[in-house]
């Protein structure tokens, strides 16, 4: 929650929106290319089938419906939440209940470029947060900022390479003032594909971490995330860094990912990983 606590208001916009994941009911669901295609996008560079889906990340489940297979459901019963995502025409709207209650908690809407990329998004009830995205050439992400404070933003800077092969190398983010207050690097050693990609770990919170709608951010998966930290009057520098290390099934998709403190050594975080199609033995 660190994050949250030192980010500028479009970074908790879009955490707020990263604890997102998706449901819809398939009976009143609008399924049109438009929202096929932004389901479908990155895993098509994968080359990942239809029934090839994640279904477990943790302890978070997912499910999917409908002619197309499109995700429907995100349930994480350990936080008494769960999501119903809804497609109409080229926007995808993201309506967050209390498991417990069914109360409504929040709900979000993304619009969408002919492209199936996320445009610009709304996000929560009474505070509401208006964030604008912006692409290269390659329809990757490379600025997210506040359309109503639009010096509150996240830059993207990556690698020089063609062809879907460009690696995000870092995210910088930007408070009101236009003062950088956080920057995440990336680095991918041994470059190993990433077979299913999903969102980054650390940019989750802000892109939703399950639907492929922000572009591709890498085609490897990534090895360390070094952070730092800005603070002003007096300015100081905080840097820490974690090493990620994976097992992967037989056909190449992340059966678990470990995270470790490089300072301390100790384990930040373990995730396994299970998927809707036949895994091979372990």
């Amino acid at each position: 929650m660190k994050l949250i606590q030192n980010a500028p208001n479009i970074a908790k916009a879009l955490i707020l929106t990263g604890m997102l994941g998706a449901c819809q009911n398939e009976k009143v669901a609008v399924v049109n290319p438009m929202a096929e295609q932004a389901q479908r996008h990155d895993f098509q560079n994968s080359k990942i089938s239809a029934e090839s889906k994640l279904i477990k990340d943790a302890s978070r489940v997912l499910a999917y419906s409908g002619p197309r297979n499109l995700l429907t459901k995100e349930t994480l019963e350990s936080y008494n939440y769960y999501i119903e995502y809804a497609y109409n025409g080229q926007s995808i709207s993201g309506t967050r209940y209390q498991i417990s209650t069914k109360k409504q908690v929040e709900k979000n809407v993304y619009t969408l470029n002919a492209n199936g990329l996320c445009i610009q998004s709304i996000v929560g009830n009474n505070f509401k947060v208006t964030t604008v995205y912006e692409y290269n050439e390659n329809q990757q992400l490379i600025k997210a900022y506040n359309k109503s404070e639009p010096n509150e933003r996240l830059e993207f800077d990556y690698s020089d390479e063609t062809n879907g092969q460009a690696m995000l190398l870092s995210v910088t983010f930007y408070d009101k003032a236009n003062l950088k207050i956080k920057e995440l690097s990336y680095s991918y050693a041994g470059l190993t594909p990433d077979i299913y990609p999903v969102n980054p770990e650390y940019l989750a919170a802000g892109t939703t971490k399950y639907l492929p709608i922000f572009g591709r951010f890498s085609p490897y998966l990534v090895k360390m995330v070094t952070e730092k930290e800005f603070t002003y009057h007096p300015f100081k520098e905080y840097t820490s860094a974690r090493l990620y290390a994976y097992t992967q099934y037989a056909d190449g998709k992340v059966k678990s990912i470990k995270a470790t403190d490089v300072k301390s050594g100790n384990t930040y975080s373990s995730t396994e990983r299970q998927y809707s199609s036949a895994m091979a033995s372990n």
